[in-house]
């Protein structure tokens, strides 16, 4: 096992470890302190434009979207087996596990001004686990399969915006508390990791296939 491999394994884990705490803390109605300072925070920012930009950036993780771009993907030959099939088959899992989780946990949604319509539970935050799942496997898999240094620059900076503002702007829009957010990102990082190594085990695979071959 290489020092990377290690390294993101051991970070799965210690993610999994916070999101288990993160559960318990939300069952057990304890994390005002923390949810409350931060999300009234994020309510003091509310203006127009700053609303019209959140609107805009947590769309980008709307259910929708998602599989639009996974359509897309897997219609492309170039990109389907790559892209396509790794992308929508891990948003589909991550999104099943988000929504039975939310229906064990029932968390009500804040109390607050919603500037967006959403329903169902809170815990987690369903657009934070997609969006931190699809875009940050995105740019691992553009590391992994994409030649061009440009290229892979460019695309990384553009998958990072929503991978790491979707999250926010659900707490600033007041559809979701700050621990809705982090236990999503948590699920959201171990499930990267977990399908991190099916396509190094496929791609391992498929190359002893090919030596075979030849």
């Amino acid at each position: 096992m290489t020092n990377s491999v290690f390294i993101r394994r051991a970070a799965a884990i210690a993610a999994l470890v916070a999101f288990a705490a993160l559960l318990v803390c939300v069952i057990k109605d304890c994390t005002a302190g923390f949810d409350d300072p931060i999300r009234e925070w994020f309510y003091s920012l509310r203006s127009p434009a700053l609303t019209g930009a959140a609107i805009v950036i947590t769309t980008l993780a709307n259910k929708y979207v998602i599989i639009g771009l996974c359509l897309l993907l897997l219609i492309i030959p170039r990109t389907r087996m790559t892209f396509g099939i790794p992308l929508s088959v891990g948003a589909l899992v991550t999104m099943l596990m988000n929504s039975l989780i939310k229906h064990v946990v029932e968390r009500p949604r804040p109390e607050v001004v919603h500037l967006v319509t959403e329903h169902g539970f809170s815990f987690p935050s369903g657009h934070s686990i997609t969006s931190m799942f699809f875009y940050g496997f995105a740019i691992w898999l553009i590391w992994r399969y994409v030649d061009n240094q440009t290229a892979r620059r460019i695309l990384t900076v553009l998958l990072a915006i929503p991978m790491l503002l979707v999250g926010p702007t659900r707490i600033y829009l007041g559809v979701h508390f700050p621990t809705d957010v982090l236990g999503a990102w948590c699920l959201g990082f171990a499930a990267i990791v977990l399908f991190i190594e099916i396509v190094c085990i496929y791609d391992k695979k498929t190359a002893l296939k090919s030596g075979g071959v030849k």
